[in-house]
């Protein structure tokens, strides 16, 4: 039986190293934690902790996949939650307002993929659109949070089966976009689209058309953060959250999901989420300081991209050896076959 080699050991990591880690923090955290952490009442806590940052992290991985990172989102969310309440308030029906938040949503991911296709750096674009919805959902709330609503308890407080309602929409989210990428054309060409490009073009498809499909997803799944959160917390804040990006982030990092895009799992990236949730589970139920939970956080995401960038070295590596012999294979079998020739 031939023994694995180290980029073998390092691919298998990326690919199923954070279901090994859930695993292995469920049970030592609930060895840890007992008997709080194990139980079915604590485990419906923590899916519902990590609702609202698993559908940002959903928001990022779709751009991801198709070549699209967005650092928008936690604006985008912002300010689609600040439009749907207002114009709740104003007495419009709620699923008009629904739907106007995930227009807004799309809306500015249209001005994300508008100017990334012309040559912008993505990355300092969606933080530019960041600052611009986060400044318009405080103009548009003159800058406190709007409280005193009802009607979307369906989506936020209540709670199926023992477990939260935001959990059942992640569980919308991930299916249908589970289905989409692995069983449809669309979905194919979609990862295509972040993973070569080039390709994808000369094969008639419109990559561009593949790309900015990747910044509006985000953006709408970004509005669905927004509605979720708004309905979770019974308030519009046009405050960003930041640290929902970055565990979002953290969560497809986790994941084996390249940044340059092109592959990925969705349900892996649902599975780091929990990761991160549960640690910070753990910490609350110890009376530990929350905010080590930033830094574990952190930690991870470093150690997941430097995981990434040291497979891609591997793989480049090995790329370069094999062609290198198989230029010399090929030059001994010539070497050879003159020998021979002039043998004869």
């Amino acid at each position: 039986m031939r023994k694995p080699d180290s980029l073998s050991l390092l691919i298998f990591t990326r690919s199923w190293g954070i279901v090994i880690l859930f695993a292995l923090l469920f049970g030592a955290f609930s060895i840890w934690g007992f008997p709080i952490f194990g139980t079915y009442v604590n485990f419906s806590l923590i899916l519902g902790a990590a609702s609202i940052s698993t559908i940002f992290a959903a928001s990022i991985a779709m751009g991801v996949f198709s070549g699209a990172l967005d650092l928008s989102v936690p604006g985008t969310a912002a300010l689609s939650g600040v439009v749907m309440i207002k114009l709740l308030q104003s007495g419009v029906p709620l699923w008009i307002d629904i739907i106007a938040a995930l227009v807004t949503g799309a809306v500015f991911g249209l001005f994300n993929a508008f100017f990334s296709l012309r040559g912008l750096n993505p990355l300092a674009v969606t933080i530019g659109t960041l600052s611009v919805t986060s400044g318009l959902a405080a103009i548009v709330t003159n800058g406190p949070p709007l409280f005193g609503f009802t009607g979307l308890e369906f989506i936020g407080t209540n709670q199926y089966f023992g477990l939260p309602a935001p959990f059942m929409v992640v569980a919308i989210v991930y299916i249908v976009g589970t289905v989409f990428l692995t069983q449809t054309r669309g979905g194919a060409r979609f990862l295509a689209a972040g993973g070569n490009a080039e390709a994808l073009r000369r094969s008639g498809v419109n990559a561009n058309l593949y790309r900015s499909m990747g910044f509006v997803i985000s953006g709408m799944l970004a509005a669905v953060g927004g509605i979720v959160t708004t309905a979770y917390t019974t308030q519009a804040s046009p405050m960003a959250a930041t640290s929902a990006l970055f565990s979002g982030l953290t969560a497809v990092a986790l994941s084996g999901i390249s940044l340059a895009g092109g592959r990925g799992s969705l349900p892996k990236v649902f599975v780091g989420s929990v990761v991160i949730s549960e640690i910070s589970s753990i910490l609350n139920i110890k009376n530990i300081q929350p905010f080590w939970g930033t830094v574990i956080t952190g930690a991870l995401l470093i150690g997941a991209l430097y995981l990434e960038l040291t497979i891609q070295k591997q793989v480049s590596k090995r790329v370069v050896e094999s062609k290198n012999n198989e230029r010399q294979q090929n030059a001994m079998a010539a070497d050879a076959a003159q020998a021979k020739k002039q043998e004869a």
